[in-house]
């Protein structure tokens, strides 16, 4: 049995369809759609780019409400070795979406024409899985849809929440300061 397939992982100690999976379609509810458009799906074959990107045949879609590591991104594990911790967790997702058909429900489109929004493979909203397992973060400015399972990775020290790792969003700005000098 493989550990990673959300079919067969009890999410945060919720059972599919419970409160966190309300949140998560309130919380969508409340997103605008695209160009005043009925929120648009896509269906098929997905492919992680990394720990918070697909592409679903062929069309690329950012999970909405998650920040995982960027390319590049290093983190220490409890031991404290360093590893890859963008690969890491774009092989989480990876493995997650691996011979299932995902269903996402595009919500938003940025002014770079990213399109945003919720994935699911039989049913369990990819983005949830990534931070219940400590994989991603929550982005609460956005959402405040997957605190619950934040809080749970974070209790449990699961994934990223294991060793030493800056924040995605801290990251990028720290790395954008550095550059600046």
């Amino acid at each position: 049995m493989r550990v990673w397939r959300p079919a067969l992982v009890v999410l945060c100690g919720l059972a599919l369809g419970g409160p966190a999976a309300a949140q998560t379609n309130q919380a969508a509810k409340g997103r605008g759609p695209i160009a005043n458009t009925p929120d648009q799906t896509i269906k098929g074959a997905a492919m992680a780019v990394e720990g918070d990107l697909l592409t679903v045949n062929g069309t690329a879609v950012r999970l909405m409400g998650i920040d995982a590591p960027d390319p590049g991104q290093k983190c220490r594990n409890r031991y404290g070795h360093e590893l890859d911790c963008f690969k890491v967790a774009t092989a989480v997702l990876a493995n997650m979406v691996k011979g299932e058909e995902v269903t996402c429900t595009i919500t938003e489109q940025d002014r770079t024409g990213e399109k945003k929004g919720e994935c699911r493979v039989r049913g369990v909203d990819l983005g949830a899985a990534m931070v219940s397992r400590g994989w991603a973060f929550q982005y609460a400015s956005l959402s405040p849809a997957y605190q619950k399972g934040e809080a749970y990775a974070q209790s449990k020290r699961m994934g990223l929440w294991a060793g030493q790792v800056e924040k995605p969003w801290q990251w990028r700005s720290r790395q954008l300061r550095e550059k600046a000098k």
